[in-house]
């Protein structure tokens, strides 16, 4: 049933675009125009599924290219509505529209491009119980991006010379045989490593996944807590529940005399982190947006979702993530390695 909703969807949003752009230019939709709508459709979804088995080559090419059409079709849907929107008080020719609309996308898919390969470094400061450095990432996701990606925020990441590395999930979106070596990269890391499972993690096989993270050093956090120097270090596994994030948080049974650090994949509403005494807590997932307008609608409709935000002494910082999910793209967020620093004697 999920499948299906998701091809309905696509095949809409395919139909649309392709359909209103053969308009403006008053091309025939025939044989062809059936056959592309189809096969744009299914695209994604056959090259995930080619992708989490293989990952070759081929895969790999595949994947990019269905992925990398999708963010073009969203970009392209959100220029159609405008448009639709304009010609309701503005004359425009059809054909003049089109390469407006064609020309203002090509120009906001390039910097997208660009925008999703330099990976930002995001230094916040907040009070601690002694001084300590922690890089967070999130989101790596790699099988969307390449093992080279990873190997770039690797050196990035030793380059700030970091006290831990916490992973707040999302590190994988498959468990083929390239993913399975690039995990073991994570051996890489100069730092004490600790993950907790994201979404993706759960798709790919957690079990299996796990078990390549644990073999390369790092230390899960599965609805556990762990002591590191003066504070406490707690992590809990991902659901799209608050009630959920509540019991687990609950069942750690965290002394509040301690400074708790949390990390969450998903985002935990303000009111539970600051009724559980948690200090700091670190989340990902939902990629600040990742394409506008995206990054808006997350905004808007979650407002603590992204970035720092303190609510009465108790603190949250939500990453846009380190790396992209599906089209290698950002437009109006940013790859970022966060750098929290904890400091004693910070106001």
């Amino acid at each position: 049933m999920f499948i299906t909703v998701i091809l309905l969807i696509a095949f809409g949003m395919n139909f649309y675009v392709l359909a209103r752009l053969c308009g403006f230019f008053a091309i025939r939709k025939g044989l062809f125009f059936w056959a592309a709508v189809l096969l744009l459709s299914v695209s994604l979804i056959a090259a995930t599924a080619y992708q989490s088995h293989y990952g070759n080559v081929l895969s790999r090419i595949f994947y990019t290219a269905a992925a990398g059409w999708y963010g073009v079709l969203w970009l392209l849907l959100s220029a159609l509505l405008v448009y639709e929107i304009l010609r309701l008080f503005i004359k425009i020719k059809p054909h003049i529209a089109g390469i407006g609309i064609l020309t203002i996308v090509e120009l906001l898919v390039i910097y997208a491009i660009i925008n999703a390969q330099l990976i930002r470094i995001k230094s916040i400061t907040i009070p601690g119980p002694s001084d300590f450095d922690i890089v967070q990432l999130s989101d790596i996701h790699v099988g969307s991006v390449s093992a080279g990606y990873l190997q770039r925020v690797i050196d990035e990441t030793n380059a700030l010379m970091p006290d831990m590395v916490m992973i707040t999930g999302d590190l994988v979106d498959n468990h083929n045989k390239t993913t399975r070596k690039a995990i073991g990269m994570l051996s890489g890391l100069s730092a004490p490593v600790l993950f907790v499972n994201g979404n993706h993690e759960y798709y790919a096989g957690k079990a299996k996944v796990n078990e390549s993270i644990e073999k390369a050093g790092v230390k899960i956090l599965r609805n556990e807590w762990t002591q590191y120097c003066s504070f406490v270090v707690a992590g809990i596994e991902y659901s799209e529940n608050q009630d959920d994030l509540e019991g687990f948080i609950e069942s750690l049974k965290i002394d509040e005399s301690e400074y708790c650090i949390l990390m969450s994949h998903g985002p935990v509403n303000p009111e539970t982190v600051e009724k559980y005494g948690i200090d700091l807590t670190l989340t990902g997932h939902t990629h600040g947006g990742q394409i506008f307008p995206f990054n808006f609608i997350v905004k808007w409709a979650h407002p603590h979702l992204t970035g720092l935000h303190e609510y009465n002494g108790s603190y949250i910082y939500g990453t846009s993530g380190t790396g992209t999910w599906g089209p290698r793209m950002r437009l109006g967020t940013r790859s970022e390695i966060v750098l929290v620093k904890l400091r004693k004697n910070a106001q």
